[in-house]
């Protein structure tokens, strides 16, 4: 196996873009909620103690995920990695709330409300307005600027969109189905060719995963300055249960951590490799 290569670009505000581990091929890895970083600037605008804080940021962190997905870049992704957490900004939200699903509970581009739907921040709509400018739009152009190049080098784009989910659903999410399948394949109805979305469900079934398609979670991402205007950028959302690969009580990584990651990266591989 090659060397990873340096990062292409990283910011220190938001992000860093990782470098295929070798030939690159046109698929961005986009990993939104793997961070647990809240800047003290951050820290100051929420209501909540530190022992609530480590509570919330351990049910909706997608822990180890930029980990998880690391392999990856050795098929040639290149990897976008938010390092900022889900409680500062969620770059995977709508900014129009009247079309965000998840805005009515509290949880659009800037959250008010935790995964038990308590307040745990003061609507303001002047600190949105100034989270969208200097970090969500910032971030999205990036993020856009990345899936354009590929398209400008190989003529598509494939967006893998990398998540994790917990093993019961948290009071704030829409599906609230104890049955949680192992893996959640995610598409949109542009974006995601019908025959993506079933080799990939059909690549995870063969590591011996249940699949669900759209359940508990619907959906896949696309920067904002393609989403529903180039066909040519494909997107897929691949959701990994939590339980599969760490202790959901304590956020500890399970035995079989690097086991998990090497089925991921070889599922992934029969569809994109």
């Amino acid at each position: 196996m090659n060397a990873p290569r340096p990062p292409l670009a990283t910011s220190g505000a938001a992000f860093e873009i990782l470098a295929p581990a070798g030939d690159a091929f046109p698929i961005v890895a986009h990993v939104p909620h793997a961070s647990a970083v809240v800047p003290d600037d951050v820290r100051s605008e929420l209501l909540i103690g530190p022992l609530e804080l480590a509570d919330e940021l351990l049910r909706l962190t997608d822990w180890f995920t930029d980990e998880l997905f690391a392999g990856l870049r050795e098929l040639g992704a290149t990897m976008f990695v938010n390092r900022r957490s889900r409680l500062v900004f969620d770059p995977e939200r709508f900014t129009d709330d009247t079309i965000e699903p998840t805005a009515p509970r509290g949880q659009g581009v800037v959250y008010w409300q935790g995964s038990r739907q308590q307040l745990i921040r003061q609507g303001d709509s002047a600190l949105r307005a100034r989270r969208v400018h200097e970090l969500y739009l910032p971030y999205h152009a990036a993020l856009g600027a990345l899936v354009g190049t590929q398209l400008d080098r190989f003529g598509e784009c494939l967006v893998l969109d990398c998540h994790s989910f917990p093993s019961m659903p948290l009071p704030s999410e829409l599906d609230q189905s104890s049955e949680r399948p192992d893996i959640c394949i995610g598409s949109d109805q542009v974006h995601t060719p019908s025959e993506l979305a079933e080799a990939m469900a059909a690549a995870f079934a063969a590591e011996g995963w249940s699949v669900g398609r759209n359940a508990p979670f619907a959906g896949t991402f696309v920067p904002s300055s393609y989403y529903g205007r180039e066909a040519r950028v494909r997107s897929v959302m691949i959701e990994v249960r939590r339980g599969l690969y760490m202790d959901e009580a304590d956020g500890q990584r399970l035995p079989v951590f690097t086991t998990v990651a090497s089925a991921i990266k070889r599922a992934v591989g029969r569809v994109a490799g």
